[in-house]
């Protein structure tokens, strides 16, 4: 009689038989404990005509017609609606023919084309969140400020709920007509700013922008009379830091950023290093505006004497010791100056365009002027030249004269036009 055998159980096997223990009171074996089942989500993949094989679609009878159906992409939504056309009946025509109608409709819509371009499922909403979370968090602080204003007052209102790639050159112009109320300056960058957060460009000339019907007021442009009669009016820390502007024609957050360091008193050098935007240090405004700037052995002097032996830290610090801000400038000191001396009233930037006018009635090259303003392009240059009335007379003058001392006498007699008599 054969014995009963019986498959002992490894993991029971596994523990070891102690004297004096207790073999319920061992830890249950691996085999008892069962892990906490973790779910396995799928990657999910984005659209792509490469996983597609293209479609035919279907051709189903109804109503004594044959319909056909087939699915298109719809921006900004990821799923594909169904689409539906009568191609014929059923008295007319065969199925065959009805599925060769079909194909070529398909066929035309360019959904099986190698080309087709499946459009995107992103929302501007969303595509502008990604941007600003990505993108605008690395610019300076002016720019963060300047974009986020774009996109909360302009932006966000017209476009939040359109699909990206229904934002066109077309729908585009159409919208420009609601910023009429803005300079053609501002309405382009706006317009900057959407081509950031939707990643293209809408080609040259495709946008046409509103021009303004009322003559815009000149900016700005300090005199050399008048920037003399600024920096007597001044005193201390402030006839130092406008006698800076007006000879080097630095931007007011180049000045306001200015440190010691940033000065060569045996070469006569003012460096450019770095700009200050409501007290905040950040980099200069472009590459261009990082620079060395040539100044007279005067302004040298007066810096040296106001420093006072100083070697350190910004050269026109508030009492805080922080940079300054440049409303404070205008609201405290420059603004009260310029109403006490009668002078039109303006900003920092009037010492800048000062600074090139005079520059270029003095015949300096223009290479010269871009290096030491910091701007790339002669077109800036003529932009922020205001030639007085004084240096055209005197160019007019240095030029001889066509006609000379001799004036033609016109006879008051004599008519001008003879009118010929009909016959």
């Amino acid at each position: 009689m054969l014995k009963k055998s019986v498959a002992p159980s490894l993991f029971k096997e596994a523990v070891p038989i102690v004297k004096g223990i207790d073999r319920g009171s061992l830890p249950h074996s691996a085999c008892d404990i069962v892990p906490t089942a973790v779910p396995i989500t799928a990657r999910k993949r984005s659209k792509s005509m490469s996983r597609r094989i293209g479609q035919n679609g279907t051709v189903e009878v109804r109503n004594g017609a044959y319909r056909g159906r087939w699915f298109e992409d719809v921006a900004g939504q990821p799923q594909r609606v169904k689409r539906s056309v009568v191609l014929g009946f059923v008295k007319g025509m065969r199925k065959s023919e009805a599925r060769r109608k079909l194909r070529s409709i398909i066929e035309a819509t360019g959904v099986n084309s190698p080309s087709y371009v499946i459009p995107s499922t992103d929302l501007f909403a969303k595509r502008e969140a990604w941007w600003e979370e990505n993108y605008l968090c690395r610019q300076k602080p002016s720019t963060q400020r300047t974009m986020r204003y774009h996109v909360r007052k302009y932006l966000l209102p017209k476009w939040s709920r359109h699909p990206v790639d229904c934002i066109t050159a077309e729908r585009v112009n159409e919208w420009i007509g609601d910023l009429s109320h803005l300079s053609p300056l501002s309405q382009k960058h706006i317009v900057s700013t959407l081509c950031l957060i939707l990643g293209k460009q809408f080609g040259r000339k495709k946008i046409t922008y509103i021009s303004v019907k009322e003559e815009q007021e000149e900016a700005v442009c300090y005199t050399p009379e008048e920037m003399s009669s600024i920096i007597a009016q001044a005193q201390g820390m402030w006839k130092v830091l406008f006698a800076t502007a007006a000879e080097t024609g630095a931007r007011e957050g180049e000045l306001h950023g200015l440190e010691v360091a940033d000065i060569d008193f045996v070469r006569n050098i003012i460096h450019v290093r770095r700009s200050v935007w409501e007290g905040q240090k950040q980099s200069p405004k472009s590459r261009n505006a990082n620079r060395a700037i040539d100044v007279q052995p005067s302004l040298i002097t007066m810096l040296k004497d106001y420093l006072n032996g100083r070697q350190e830290g910004l050269v026109f610090p508030s009492k805080n010791g922080k940079p300054l801000r440049n409303n404070n400038v205008l609201r405290r000191r420059l603004h009260p100056i310029l109403q006490a001396l009668s002078i039109r009233e303006g900003g920092m930037h009037g010492f800048r365009h000062g600074r090139v006018s005079f520059l270029v009635e003095n015949n300096t090259p223009v290479d010269v002027i871009k290096a030491w303003i910091g701007h790339g392009s002669e077109r800036m240059v003529r932009l922020y030249t205001h030639l007085r009335p004084q240096y055209r007379s005197r160019v007019l003058a240095s030029i001889p004269s066509l006609v000379g001392n001799q004036v033609a006498l016109i006879d008051p007699l004599t008519p001008l036009f003879h009118k010929e008599k009909v016959a």
